[in-house]
């Protein structure tokens, strides 16, 4: 994730955000995010054109109240199995969700004196190839807006936070990289790039800020020839919750808890969930 930015923001203490430093682990594990850079050998359909084929399909991707319309910032831990965690029901709508992380995305680097914030025209362009990969996919659009949040938020305290090539922030590019950002980009020689820290996925061209945001979107959406998206997980799991574990895990713990991290991020998919309630700013109960 972390790449890219042409004025410096400096990688300084996050302040007003510090409370959403969590604890971070690079995705690693089998699935999703191996210890390998090799091709995948398999059928498996990835990229652009691949499709949600099971009862998680999501039909309504076209509607942006598609749930609650206010969103509530708090935060409850969740752990155990899916059925301990909400039911979509409860997710908030698209407009809702994307309105409520619009000042993350706005004022970060001006709340930390990073730089200059994000544009609306820049945060448009997530939205909107947010809802394209959504259509396309069958994903619904609010896990892919949490993913998002959730990939950039997790690593503040290694990066300059939000930054364009990550998440179309500031849309700038800063080289050379420092040796740590260089590091958390990848593990044991697997790049985890973009807004989504796909599989080897594009990373972010200030030549082409456009089509490589969108390109993010879709690598962590749909996947990439190396690694699975979104779709595959949903594809394997039929669950949005055991997705979102396999997404940061490549696996899912026998015993079936979700807040076991095998060695990720134990407290990532109660964020994601979290975050699918309304969660922004208030801080952070997840004890693991």
């Amino acid at each position: 994730m972390f790449l890219l930015l042409v004025s410096i923001c400096d990688a300084s203490p996050l302040h007003n955000l510090a409370h959403l430093r969590r604890r971070h682990h690079h995705h690693i594990a089998p699935s999703v995010h191996n210890a390998t850079a090799e091709r995948r050998n398999t059928v498996v359909t990835y990229g652009y054109g691949a499709v949600v084929t099971n009862n998680m399909y999501y039909k309504n991707n076209a509607n942006g109240n598609d749930g609650p319309g206010v969103a509530v910032d708090s935060y409850t831990y969740y752990s155990g199995g899916p059925e301990s965690f909400p039911d979509m029901s409860r997710w908030i709508s698209y407009e809702a969700m994307f309105t409520a992380n619009i000042p993350l995305m706005r004022q970060s680097c001006g709340w930390n004196n990073w730089g200059p914030d994000n544009t609306d025209r820049q945060i448009g362009w997530i939205k909107n190839y947010i809802q394209q990969a959504a259509r396309a996919s069958g994903v619904d659009h609010r896990a892919v807006l949490a993913v998002i949040m959730q990939e950039v938020l997790q690593h503040q305290p290694f990066t300059v936070l939000l930054q364009a090539a990550n998440f179309g922030i500031l849309v700038r590019w800063m080289s050379p990289l420092p040796y740590y950002v260089y590091q958390m980009g990848r593990y044991n020689g697997v790049r985890n790039p973009g807004l989504m820290q796909s599989h080897n996925g594009a990373e972010f061209n200030p030549a082409a800020p456009v089509t490589t945001i969108r390109q993010m979107i879709i690598d962590g959406t749909m996947g990439t020839a190396y690694g699975d998206g979104l779709v595959q997980l949903l594809n394997r799991y039929g669950n949005y919750y055991k997705a979102f574990r396999g997404y940061n895990s490549g696996s899912i713990a026998a015993s079936g808890d979700l807040s076991n991290g095998n060695g990720a991020t134990p407290c990532y998919v109660s964020d994601i969930a979290n975050r699918l309630l309304g969660w922004t700013l208030a801080p952070n109960a997840c004890r693991g």
